[in-house]
């Protein structure tokens, strides 16, 4: 993954469950902000399902990082980005899809380093809502997707994961 960053690609990581796609990808992180002076910040969509693991994991295995989790009311997510990411004063923002959905707008404002995807094969849909909002609304340096399924039902299914990653090679699912 950090030959993927040296060399400004994306790309998908696709072990099976269990293999520790969390830790891999926390990692990662951790080596970039120590070793290639890059703070961030970073966004991870998770599964609600998945957030207090991925919380867990941070305070475990990269305690010194800033993190924050984009949720509550929209009181309460508007004092998370003009306090800390509008200031960047956190590494990394995990966010749930329906937060991601909800905080297009100030979420979409800032230039992430990476957009990370754990169950990345939640955007397997190209013409959904989550995928059609992140390819609008989102920018970032590097993407990554975490998936245990990389490999769908079809081409179609497929050609979206790349989409994602590689949006001027995979421009369109005919061609």
């Amino acid at each position: 993954m950090v030959s993927l960053y040296n060399n400004r690609l994306n790309g998908i990581l696709a072990d099976e469950m269990g293999l520790g796609k969390t830790v891999q990808t926390i990692a990662l992180i951790c080596h970039l902000v120590e070793k290639k002076q890059n703070p961030g910040p970073y966004l991870i969509i998770v599964p609600l399902s998945t957030m207090n693991n991925w919380e867990s994991e941070f305070d475990r295995w990269a305690p010194k990082l800033q993190y924050i989790v984009y949720a509550g009311d929209k009181k309460h997510r508007r004092t998370l980005y003009e306090n800390y990411l509008q200031k960047n004063t956190v590494n990394v923002c995990l966010a749930t899809f329906e937060y991601v959905l909800r905080g297009k707008g100030s979420l979409g404002q800032i230039q992430w380093q990476y957009i990370i995807i754990d169950e990345g094969h939640r955007i397997k849909n190209h013409e959904s809502k989550l995928s059609t909002i992140l390819a609008q609304k989102y920018t970032s340096r590097n993407r990554l997707l975490l998936t245990g399924t990389p490999l769908q039902n079809s081409l179609g299914e497929l050609w979206a994961l790349l989409n994602f990653l590689l949006p001027k090679v995979f421009k369109s699912c005919d061609t």
